[in-house]
């Protein structure tokens, strides 16, 4: 069975507060991170472990020494990853359904609605599932059919669960390109700033070896 990206799935970066402050660096990140003094700091990451361990491989300067395109690509990886994952956060809240931002799974749905599940909620979401999961409907309304003479309260209680389930799986599912749009940046943030953090890791490597 394919991988598909839910909804449910999205949640857990999605709803963070470190994805809901990312929203703000397409917009105002250049002004934050193209600065002198954000070049500076990025700029000397490297030199601490030039002085800390004493390496002929640091070189005249170190690797602090740093020409200024390879501190423009530095200082740009940031920004894009930052950004790829701002707008990752900006579509999971513009399209997430609200029963999925709300809940982390169906049972802790089902388990609140049902406290509140009434006739015109039911009836609106029947009219979409009708139409949307017409054999799920079908299925779910024949067993109340099949279980309310004898038992009716149970009945009630078997139907309200089950179409309360659908509801919430159909909204897990929605909006199929949005979801995949949203891991897709998300991906491309985390290994953007992924990358220098792996960087960084080899080249103390090399300076512990080198010494």
């Amino acid at each position: 069975m394919a991988f598909t990206p839910t909804w449910e799935l999205l949640r857990s970066f999605g709803s963070s507060r470190f994805a809901k402050l990312s929203v703000f660096v397409p917009v105002f990140g250049y002004f934050i991170i193209f600065n002198d003094v954000f070049i500076a700091l990025v700029g000397s990451s490297m030199e601490w472990a030039c002085v800390a361990f004493q390496s002929a491989a640091c070189g005249n300067g170190g690797f602090a020494k740093l020409d200024d395109d390879f501190m423009l690509r530095k200082v740009v990886n940031i920004y894009i990853a930052l950004s790829a994952i701002g707008l990752s956060t900006i579509i999971f809240q513009g399209l997430c359904p609200h029963e999925i931002k709300k809940f982390w799974h169906v049972e802790d749905y089902v388990s609140e609605n049902t406290k509140v599940f009434h006739h015109e909620f039911n009836r609106r979401i029947r009219t979409v599932l009708d139409k949307k999961l017409p054999d799920d409907t079908t299925r779910i309304q024949k067993t109340f059919d099949n279980y309310k003479d004898p038992d009716r309260p149970k009945a009630s209680e078997m139907y309200d669960r089950d179409i309360l389930s659908l509801w919430f799986s159909f909204q897990n599912t929605r909006f199929e390109a949005a979801r995949w749009m949203c891991l897709v940046l998300f991906a491309v943030g985390v290994t953007l700033l992924t990358y220098p953090t792996v960087a960084v890791f080899i080249k103390v490597c090399a300076i512990l070896l080198a010494r």
